[in-house]
């Protein structure tokens, strides 16, 4: 009896030490198991929460980019610092070589609402094929169109030619030009400019006309620094941007002197 108490005792004993041993082999599956469902858990709370946190970053780095980055876009595009202003024009192109002028005072004209054909205008201006229009016939076309005189007396609104004589970045012409450029164009009105064909195109000669419709202004807005003009010649048209070109105010003035009639309208 001794002896089979003593086996049973043993077997049990063996018995408890098995599953002790069981439970010490459960515990750390259990446990990684735990852990890797704890880090899964937490991996993917941590993954939501950053992006949430990313999306809050966002949101409050789109909020410091609106209080910092957007401030200087304004600045730049849209803002009391604008760099770039441009008048909406719609583009013609002229239909005969000397109808240049015709064509620019046309697209003056729809710039305020008027529609002019350049037919009519080349008829009305006196264009021929010799010269082509003088600038003083085409001025008072338009000033008549626009305000019902030919020439503005002192006070009256209306186009004026000025003659340029000089393109020197400190001149009064300089200077006098950059102001009426501004002022025209802020005030919704484009300009009518005369160049030399061969300053601004290598290789093409003659005089021509075009319609100035905006300005680029430098970093502080302090001074302009470009001509934006829409050129009505078939020759020198753009396939994305048509006749649109853009020059400094120098080498336009430099492009009026060497003409026959080196004037530009404001």
């Amino acid at each position: 009896m001794k002896c089979i108490k003593l086996l049973s005792l043993m077997f049990a004993i063996l018995f408890f030490t098995a599953c002790a041993n069981q439970r010490k082999v459960a515990k750390p599956l259990d446990s990684s198991s735990s852990v890797s469902s704890k880090k899964s858990s937490s991996n993917s709370s941590t993954f939501y929460r950053s992006k949430e946190t990313s999306s809050d970053n966002g949101s409050s780095s789109s909020s410091a980019s609106e209080s910092q980055e957007m401030p200087q876009v304004q600045k730049t595009e849209e803002g009391s610092l604008q760099l770039r202003h441009r008048l909406e024009v719609p583009m013609q192109v002229q239909r005969a070589w000397n109808t240049c002028v015709p064509t620019t005072v046309s697209m003056m004209l729809a710039c305020r609402g008027i529609d002019i054909s350049q037919e009519q205008l080349a008829e009305e201006m006196g264009t021929d094929a010799h010269f082509g229009t003088h600038n003083a016939n085409a001025i008072q076309v338009l000033n008549q169109h626009l305000f019902g005189y030919p020439e503005p007396t002192d006070g009256q609104a209306g186009y004026r030619l000025e003659t340029v004589r000089s393109s020197s970045p400190n001149s009064i012409d300089m200077r006098l030009f950059k102001e009426r450029l501004k002022k025209n164009i802020d005030a919704g009105y484009p300009l009518y400019y005369t160049f030399d064909n061969s300053k601004m195109y290598p290789g093409r000669s003659g005089e021509h006309n075009v319609i100035g419709i905006g300005y680029e202004l430098n970093s502080d807005a302090s001074d302009i620094i470009g001509v934006y003009y829409i050129d009505p010649s078939y020759t020198v048209q753009d396939p994305v941007y048509g006749g649109l070109k853009k020059v400094t105010p120098q080498e336009l003035l430099t492009a009026m002197l060497t003409c026959q009639e080196p004037n530009y309208a404001w």
